[in-house]
């Protein structure tokens, strides 16, 4: 653990920017000197360096003696839900500060979405740039957070995108094949997405890639729904990747569900419904989406939580919850 620190002063003309950087994510592991020199250079910013994502306490800890205007955490989609856990769960500030984040892994959906895109080094720039110029208040939105319990219980697992079916088997396929390649983050992204969909319309030989182990899904008050599906998915997020979003807009609660009937067929119709602006808005067959507060998967394939993979208990749903919510800096227009 590195910690950095420049004048912490309440009265300060330039406000205190907290930062929690993992040096060893991905993108990270390139740039740390970057955002050190920029440290280095800046006036009222501390950073914490974790040695693992066990000093997340001690740098909150730390951070919340001094009563920063803005928390920055760096890293990638992991490492904010772990920080997301620790404020909701371990919170130790009066007023929990604005949250930025610096896309320093290699997805980066959740920094995406808020409109931390780019390289480390420049997004640092601009939030420094804007807390220097009095913008934050600007610039503040709130947004709900996924409490995955698993039933072992354990601390809920919290993040801004969970899925299951396809989507994990589409992530592994990633890793072992786009990822291991070195290819680049959208690269390896696009290659995956057109591995999934030709495995999903029966054109390769690994035809069970987008088809999932037999699972029950319940939306309290809503749904219920059972079979094998090819994505099933639950987000707080306002877009996913290559700018989609595949839920519906209709209804109340902090949680965005979408789940894809297996077979070719559905799948089709629910892209053709995705670039016609039907999905969601308009009955599709095979496709089912809600809004809730909570969703409960009992099933058997692995899910994740904002890239994390995680293996349901036997005989143990998996319960999802969307109704807290944390104040977010977003650079969107």
């Amino acid at each position: 653990m590195q910690v950095q620190t420049h004048t912490i002063n309440s009265g300060a003309t330039v406000p205190l920017v907290v930062i929690i950087s993992n040096p060893l994510s991905s993108t990270n592991a390139k740039n740390m000197d970057g955002i050190r020199a920029i440290v280095n250079a800046s006036a009222n910013v501390v950073h914490y360096e974790m040695d693992g994502i066990d000093s997340l306490g001690d740098a909150m800890e730390l951070f919340s003696r001094a009563n920063p205007a803005m928390l920055v955490i760096n890293g990638g989609d992991g490492t904010i839900g772990a920080a997301l856990a620790a404020l909701l769960y371990k919170n130790p500030f009066n007023v929990i500060p604005p949250i930025a984040f610096l896309p320093g892994g290699k997805t980066n959906m959740t920094a995406a979405d808020l409109g931390f895109k780019g390289r480390p080094v420049k997004v640092l720039k601009k939030l420094l740039k804007l807390a220097q110029a009095g913008e934050i208040p600007n610039l503040l939105t709130r947004r709900n957070l996924i409490e995955m319990d698993m039933g072992d219980g354990g601390q809920p697992k919290v993040g801004t995108f969970f899925g299951t079916a396809g989507i994990v088997r589409g992530i592994f396929w990633c890793r072992e094949n786009a990822y291991a390649k070195g290819l680049p983050n959208s690269v390896a992204h696009v290659w995956s997405a057109y591995r999934l969909v030709i495995s999903a319309l029966g054109l390769s030989r690994n035809k069970g890639l987008m088809v999932s182990n037999p699972m029950s899904i319940t939306v309290p008050g809503s749904a219920r729904m059972s079979g094998r599906y090819s994505i099933v998915m639950c987000t707080t997020l306002d877009r996913l990747l290559f700018g989609t979003k595949p839920y519906g807009r209709e209804g109340k609660g902090g949680l965005r569900f979408s789940a894809l009937e297996a077979g070719p067929a559905t799948l089709i119709r629910s892209f053709i419904g995705l670039i016609t602006g039907r999905f969601g808005n308009s009955s599709i067959e095979g496709l089912h989406v809600r809004k809730s507060d909570e969703v409960r998967i009992d099933g058997t394939d692995p899910v994740t939580l904002d890239g994390e993979i995680y293996q349901p208990l036997p005989d143990k749903p998996v319960v999802l919850r969307g109704n807290r919510s944390l104040t977010f800096i977003t650079l969107k227009k």
